[in-house]
């Protein structure tokens, strides 16, 4: 699936970049967009039994993969002439899942949502195409069998490129990092040291159409 996320980002830069090259109208950049995707990723599971007064007595990892619905919505504005930074909100619908049973507790662990508040700075390589780099808050929801469903919550960081299509068009590509923090999923006999733990880390690869409102003609702030 790794290799999935990585021929899904390249397939968004080459086909960005090939259809940017000559913009009829490059729009300014300034201004709110929503937008829509498809994507993949692949999770790596990090578990541990943890016991009061010894400490961690068994690890295991196991892996995920998937594919992700995507919706975004967000605000940019052009800072000078290269200069680009904004901000986004986006939502994944996923179905991300383990493809074999998990060792120790659970017998399948399924990314189901997530969304992300995020901030982006990127560097116009020419009017009609953005590179940029992305990082910011997010929160998932998964489900594992046995102990049932959780939110996890971390960080993520990423880089990308957009580029304009046609008028207020444009198409982005984008890789993303996300580190969850550990969460327990189960307290043994009730007890609060004894703790069985996850630790979640995800890579996606999204391709998204922009739309961008009122996006006129680029100027020279």
């Amino acid at each position: 699936m790794r290799r999935v996320v990585g021929a899904l980002a390249a397939l968004a830069i080459s086909t960005s970049v090939a259809s940017a090259q000559n913009p009829s109208v490059p729009f300014s950049w300034t201004g709110i967009y929503v937008g829509a995707g498809i994507g993949g990723g692949a999770a790596v599971h990090e578990q541990s039994l943890n016991l009061s007064g010894v400490g961690t007595v068994f690890t295991d990892s196991s892996a995920a993969q998937g594919f992700l619905v995507t919706a975004v919505a967000g605000y940019d504005y052009r800072v000078n002439r290269n200069v680009v930074a904004g901000v986004f909100f986006d939502y994944d619908l996923s179905n991300i899942s383990t493809s074999a049973d998990l060792p120790i507790l659970f017998s399948s662990a399924d990314h189901k949502h997530s969304w992300a508040l995020g901030a982006r700075v990127g560097y116009l390589v020419s009017p009609a195409t953005l590179m940029y780099l992305a990082a910011g808050y997010t929160r998932a929801g998964f489900h594992f069998d046995t102990v049932g469903s959780f939110d996890f919550h971390g960080y993520f960081a990423g880089a990308g490129v957009e580029a304009q299509l046609a008028g207020n068009w444009s198409l982005r590509g984008e890789y993303r990092f996300t580190q969850f923090q550990q969460e327990t999923v189960l307290r043994l006999c009730g007890c609060g040291g004894d703790t069985f733990d996850v630790e979640t880390s995800v890579h996606t690869g999204r391709l998204m159409l922009i739309y961008r409102f009122g996006s006129g003609a680029a100027t020279q702030p």
